[in-house]
């Protein structure tokens, strides 16, 4: 989003875009986070593949288990929920898991509220593909780079998430493990960022999802 230039003796300069910060995700921040995630996916390839739906049914569905999620994650001990600002506009979300494989039972109870209005059909299809990337993901302990979403209109939102997410891996010292259908330019800003492609799924639709590793970098 460009903002409104202001004119100066008769000349317009343009006011630069606040910086982008990465800060924790809080509670009473969910409810955006959710909605703005929705927002990100709502067009992406494992929906298509999931389904055709009136695009306010597949609005509520992914609010709704985009919520679910972002609470799981802050319950859980191994959630790491990262978002990123201009000034107060929330722009970007990343949720991260430490290596915790299992989702309690509460948190599948808090998902069958977007279950309940995607429809069985769109859910059938949904949990095969998410059980079919399940099996992909490596047994060695790892961060998984779960849910990353952005604003459409906000650049270099993924890059400084990732980057913030490879820093917490990091710190606990694991490797990173991503899933992406987001094509061949993000493979290669991963690429840039030391992640190396490893596998990858093609749906029904003809969509590839491709998979990432990333060994930790040392700490000084």
């Amino acid at each position: 989003m460009r903002d409104v230039g202001c004119n100066v003796n008769s000349q317009t300069i343009a006011r630069p875009e606040p910086r982008l910060e990465v800060r924790d995700l809080r509670w009473r921040q969910l409810w955006a986070g959710a909605r703005l995630l929705a927002q990100a996916y709502e067009d992406g390839a494992i929906w298509a593949a999931a389904g055709s739906l009136p695009r306010w049914q597949r609005r509520s569905a992914l609010t709704a288990l985009y919520l679910a999620e972002l609470v799981i994650a802050q319950l859980m001990s191994s959630g790491i929920t990262l978002a990123a600002y201009r000034a107060d506009r929330l722009d970007g979300i990343l949720v991260l898991y430490g290596d915790e494989r299992t989702t309690p039972w509460w948190g599948w109870a808090l998902r069958s509220v977007a279950c309940l209005l995607a429809g069985p059909r769109a859910v059938v299809h949904a949990v095969r593909i998410s059980n079919a990337l399940d099996r992909m993901r490596p047994s060695r302990p790892h961060v998984w780079f779960a849910v990353l979403g952005r604003r459409v209109d906000s650049v270099g939102v993924g890059y400084v998430l990732i980057r913030a997410g490879q820093a917490r891996a990091d710190a606990l010292g694991l490797p990173g493990y991503l899933e992406t259908s987001a094509g061949p330019e993000q493979v290669q800003i991963n690429e840039m960022l030391g992640w190396t492609s490893v596998d990858e799924y093609v749906l029904s639709t003809g969509s590839v999802i491709k998979t990432m590793w990333r060994d930790r970098t040392a700490q000084s």
